[in-house]
């Protein structure tokens, strides 16, 4: 028998029915009608333009093109196609590359707070810069993630939400303190260099402090006051400025919200 029902078909490729009918619905495939029963079968070279197809979508082909090479296209139009695929994949492996880089640093990074939660220590710190947002609590006027070119939203986790605490603030104060985000570019670095409305800190040794903390902690004082607490077992009066990276937030059982912070104080 030349001409295969949709059931037989299916078993016979290892094709599901339901694609079968939508490669069907989109033209990549024509079945005949018994007149009769209503029935779709198939001819047995549908076969081959059914392992074609799939040929190409496991080849990440969409199917408006799968359905051009098996169809319509002539040598010079396959090796077109196959080659913007091939540009297409190298790109999507480099993006994806660069996704495995930040997890790794973000894995490794909250790794390391986690360990350190309540101490402090000096450490040296590459350049970072920072980009106010707020004052205090209230939106400044303008400086959104898109500026200058830049949107740090997509430069998260490189860009990390980050609040900057001067010393009025720091000794028991309740105002002088900005939300922002600090930006941590590593050595790659010539796209933010010279971008305008980003204050830069230039690499040197820093206090560090990793707290967790709950609560409206930067509006009612209390991480204020655990930086200048510790800030004092190592010198005596308060910080000039404080910047706090909150590097993960999580959920206790009864729906806190619990913030881990590197807090980075820079020392002459």
């Amino acid at each position: 028998m030349s001409e295969k029902t949709i059931g037989t078909l299916s078993k016979f490729t290892g094709i599901p029915a339901h694609t079968i009918k939508y490669y069907e619905k989109i033209g990549l495939l024509e079945s005949s009608r018994n007149e009769h029963s209503n029935y779709r079968s198939y001819d047995m070279r549908i076969c081959t333009d059914i392992y074609e197809c799939v040929k190409y979508r496991n080849m990440g082909f969409p199917l408006k093109e799968a359905k051009e090479l098996v169809k319509e296209a002539d040598d010079r139009r396959l090796e077109e196609l196959l080659e913007d695929r091939r540009l297409q994949i190298e790109e999507e492996i480099r993006a994806l590359t660069e996704q495995k880089k930040r997890l790794e640093i973000f894995s490794r990074e909250i790794r390391d707070l986690e360990k350190r939660i309540g101490k402090w220590y000096i450490e040296e710190y590459d350049d970072f810069y920072f980009r106010s947002q707020t004052k205090e609590l209230n939106y400044d006027g303008g400086d959104y993630l898109e500026a200058d070119g830049l949107n740090l939203a997509d430069r998260l986790p490189v860009s990390k939400t980050t609040v900057w605490m001067d010393r009025e603030y720091l000794s028991g104060g309740r105002s002088g303190y900005s939300w922002g985000m600090g930006i941590f570019p590593g050595e790659d670095r010539d796209w933010i260099r010279e971008k305008k409305g980003y204050r830069h800190i230039p690499a040197g040794r820093a206090f560090v402090l990793c707290l967790k903390i709950t609560g409206p902690y930067v509006s009612d004082g209390s991480m204020a006051r655990e930086i200048a607490e510790a800030y004092r077992m190592f010198r005596p009066g308060t910080p000039p400025e404080a910047f706090g990276v909150r590097l993960k937030i999580t959920y206790d059982k009864e729906g806190n919200d619990w913030n881990y912070f590197k807090i980075f104080i820079p020392l002459d």
